[in-house]
């Protein structure tokens, strides 16, 4: 697979802008709680020797062999879907529809096989609106493709995530997940986190006003 290189509208400095990252304790909580934390995180590749990302608007929790909305419900466990058997803090990418790559980060401890499915970011200042509204659209601004599956964004490498050093207080709304009906119940379980006031969110309105607690 060619390499995808990231729009340059999405261009950053991570020492400009206050950011840091993460440490590996931050993943390694409950699913839900991460997928909540990570809004406002800003997910960055580096690419030639600069960085491209965007600050996080919308994730949603996929809890492991009890939820049917999983890769790894019922313990499934194939090639494609082995980095979300990883230790907390690593890249799971998967293909979807035949072209669109999605981004998810391995939470909790290893073999648990849970994640953060990355649905939408802002870019920095100055980059357009909605270009990264969806997480088809995220991956492809920012060239992140399965072949970055498996990777540990705390080794130094070339994907991360980074916090503001001084985070404002933010509105998170909270719905079920969208786009999981074969799901069963767990189609209705209330695990995708967006911030109210940000445009970059995807999915219909009607998903968009229930604010969380």
């Amino acid at each position: 697979m060619a390499e995808r290189f990231p729009d340059p509208l999405f261009c950053l400095d991570p020492e400009t802008l206050g950011l840091t990252e993460l440490p590996r304790a931050f993943y390694l909580r409950r699913t839900e709680t991460v997928a909540r934390a990570l809004i406002g995180k800003w997910f960055a590749r580096r690419c030639g020797g600069n960085w491209y990302g965007g600050r996080l608007v919308e994730t949603e929790a996929y809890l492991g062999s009890k939820d049917a909305a999983a890769h790894s419900w019922r313990g499934r466990r194939t090639p494609r879907v082995e980095p979300m058997y990883l230790e907390g803090g690593h890249l799971y990418v998967f293909f979807v529809y035949g072209m669109h790559a999605c981004a998810n980060i391995v939470t909790r401890p290893a073999g648990m096989a849970e994640a953060v499915l990355l649905r939408a970011a802002e870019g920095p200042p100055g980059a357009p609106p909605g270009r990264m509204s969806g997480p088809g659209r995220l991956c492809s601004a920012l060239g992140i493709d399965v072949s970055m599956s498996g990777m540990d964004l705390l080794a130094g490498g070339d994907v991360r995530v980074f916090r503001h050093r001084e985070e404002r207080p933010l509105r998170i709304g909270v719905t079920p997940r969208i786009g999981v009906d074969y799901a069963g119940d767990a189609r209705l379980w209330l695990l995708r986190f967006f911030e109210l006031d940000s445009k970059a969110v995807s999915g219909p309105a009607r998903l968009r006003a229930n604010p969380g607690k």
